[in-house]
């Protein structure tokens, strides 16, 4: 059982199950519109974590269970609880009420949950949360749902950092940027994790096949973080374009975010750039220590983001994106 199956990274996942001979069932808010799963030889239910009463009696044959959904960004914060913390809680019981022989349930969380790296020292699993915005926030909540059921049910919990690559609409603003010429960068240091989406989807099989401990959580990314100034780099080498270096005051960005935030509220659609996000680019360090992963699952990246960026520029222009 995959959620958000029809998203960027579920939908990633779905086709490397696929690929392992394995039967998926996807719960999908309407079978009618399947996105990304469209021609894949999948079961399509339909359901809403939102919703408890239309997860009854799907569980009753599942094996595993990867929980991919959730929103990445929304109009007002109870959304956020509402879909990544008690959506979590309403999928979980489910598992529980109905997934009698259930092995695996991987909850795909995300560094949010756990918050900036302090002083640029790399934030490992065990680390206090500190998580700065309501996305981070409710992401926390949602592990928290899920791990008051970890002597119910195995498992485990995944915290990727951002992802990118083909079919990613978050990221692919910075590309898109960079296409035109123009790579943003700031006057001080600042170095983020990554992860390429078919890294993280190993990651997660890792996690939802071997051997771990109910409850326990892993960090899945490139272990070398990067800089704005070397991701533009890679992305306009990956375009073949030169790309003027453009210094953004974090002041100016946050006006440019209120405003993005006030036009979002009028149209009724998130803003990429808001006041919520401002807190996340106002910390310097988003850097994970991936070492637990290696040791215990044996994950190890295989794209670092040079290589990451030319295949995603790759995908973008073969699909007429960029």
């Amino acid at each position: 059982m995959v959620t958000g199956g029809a998203g960027f990274i579920g939908s990633h996942l779905v086709e490397a199950l696929l690929k392992r001979g394995l039967s998926v069932r996807c719960l999908v808010r309407d079978p009618a519109a399947p996105k990304w799963l469209r021609g894949l030889d999948v079961e399509l239910v339909k359901g809403d974590i939102d919703k408890p009463e239309s997860l009854k009696g799907i569980f009753g044959d599942v094996d595993y269970v990867f929980h991919a959904a959730g929103v990445t960004k929304a109009a007002d914060a109870g959304t956020y609880y509402r879909v990544n913390a008690e959506g979590t809680k309403n999928l979980a019981l489910a598992a529980v009420k109905g997934g009698g022989r259930l092995k695996k349930f991987v909850l795909v969380s995300s560094q949010a949950a756990s918050g900036p790296s302090l002083e640029g020292r790399p934030r490992k699993e065990d680390d206090p949360p500190a998580p700065v915005t309501d996305y981070g926030r409710s992401k926390l909540e949602g592990e928290r749902n899920a791990l008051a059921l970890k002597d119910e049910i195995p498992l485990v919990i995944v915290r990727p950092p951002s992802v990118y690559g083909p079919r990613d609409r978050d990221v692919y603003t910075f590309f898109k940027l960079v296409k035109r010429g123009i790579r943003t960068t700031f006057r001080e240091e600042r170095l983020i994790s990554m992860c390429y989406v078919d890294d993280l989807v190993e990651g997660v099989l890792l996690a939802g096949f071997g051997e771990t401990e109910s409850g326990e959580a892993f960090f899945i990314a490139d272990p070398v973080p990067y800089g704005w100034d070397y991701m533009g780099e890679a992305i306009a080498e990956a375009f073949g374009v030169q790309a003027m270096r453009v210094v953004v005051p974090v002041s100016v960005l946050s006006v440019v975010a209120a405003l993005s935030e006030a036009a979002g509220a009028l149209t009724g659609r998130p803003a990429l750039l808001n006041r919520q996000k401002m807190a996340e680019i106002r910390q310097r360090y988003w850097v994970l220590d991936v070492g637990k992963a290696g040791r215990r699952l044996g994950f190890a990246a295989s794209r670092d983001f040079r290589t990451g960026a030319r295949l995603t520029a790759q995908w973008y222009r073969s699909q007429g994106w960029l």
